[in-house]
């Protein structure tokens, strides 16, 4: 009974800390539209709903603010035509990918892996960046501004993964922890996936925020990778939602030169963490909105937007 009256007072923090976001935020719709450059080779890719719009334009603008990409490609999983009209306008160059239309080919659907291999398209001939809709750039991403110049892959650090270790490593640890997520029988498993290959890297990253360097996401190898999880994992568990994720730590891994991104400066927020030095934001998962601090700090983003308006 407990437990139920906990769980249901989150659920009612969660309502009213994204209705005080949108509601606070809401101007963001109403200050200049990002102006993308056609000479970069820089894609932004995210997966997009309905209700997370005003999250994502915070977001978007945030991130353009300092990293002017060529286009926006956005995997639409919800999306009304007003939506589209009023993205379309904010983000200048936008395309939208129905969600229901990208062929996964034998691999897991749902979970964002459509939006995974679309990222994968897009990285073919560009630095494809994967940008989460709960996410707020705060100040210049300075490696991030570097791993583009230099074509070096990054993603999100996380506590316990701040750099690619070897798989039979992150198979010890894993096994430390308890629990049926996907993500923890999966890394169990990779000290079973290529003992025949001891260079091969996993790191305990983040999906929500990591870009490729171009050429480094081939869709056989995706399928290769994905195939041979499902053997280990059982296919039911491999197409649980968290499979995509795991899949982009093993990739951002094993990419040449590879940059996990200093969890200071690009931390998850939560209560009890400094952010004095955080460039960039995460509102992931059970704090996204305690304490109000995404709402504030996105009331910011909407002024710094207001502030790029020409005279």
């Amino acid at each position: 009974m407990q437990q139920r009256v906990r769980d249901a007072w989150a659920s009612i923090q969660r309502r009213f800390g994204k209705a005080w976001l949108d509601f606070r935020c809401r101007s963001i719709r109403k200050t200049p539209p990002i102006v993308c450059n056609p000479d970069s080779n820089v894609v932004v890719v995210s997966q997009i709903y309905h209700p997370d719009v005003t999250m994502y334009l915070l977001a978007a603008k945030s991130f353009a603010q300092y990293v002017q990409p060529k286009k926006f490609v956005l995997v639409d999983d919800g999306l009304t035509e007003e939506d589209r009209r009023l993205l379309q306008h904010h983000l200048h160059r936008a395309e939208f990918i129905p969600r229901q239309s990208i062929d996964t080919e034998g691999l897991p659907t749902g979970g964002c892996w459509e939006r995974f291999l679309t990222l994968a398209h897009q990285n073919q001939g560009h630095f494809a960046i994967q940008l989460d809709s709960d996410t707020l750039t705060l100040s210049a991403p300075t490696e991030v501004l570097a791993c583009i110049k230099e074509g070096r892959t990054f993603t999100l650090g996380t506590r316990t993964g701040r750099k690619p270790v070897p798989l039979s490593e992150v198979s010890r640890f894993a096994q430390t922890h308890t629990g049926t997520h996907v993500q923890t029988v999966a890394e169990i498993k990779l000290g079973e996936y290529a003992p025949e290959d001891p260079s091969l890297r996993y790191v305990r990253g983040c999906a929500g925020f990591a870009g490729f360097a171009p050429g480094q996401l081939q869709k056989h190898k995706i399928r290769d990778f994905s195939l041979r999880m499902e053997v280990l994992c059982g296919k039911s568990k491999w197409n649980e939602w968290g499979s995509e994720q795991v899949t982009s730590n093993f990739f951002a891994a094993n990419a040449p030169d590879s940059l996990v991104l200093p969890v200071e400066a690009y931390p998850f927020w939560a209560p009890d963490i400094n952010i004095n030095a955080a460039r960039f934001l995460h509102f992931f998962g059970t704090f996204r909105f305690t304490g109000g601090m995404y709402a504030r700090k996105g009331a910011q983003v909407v002024q710094q937007a207001n502030a790029s308006r020409p005279v």
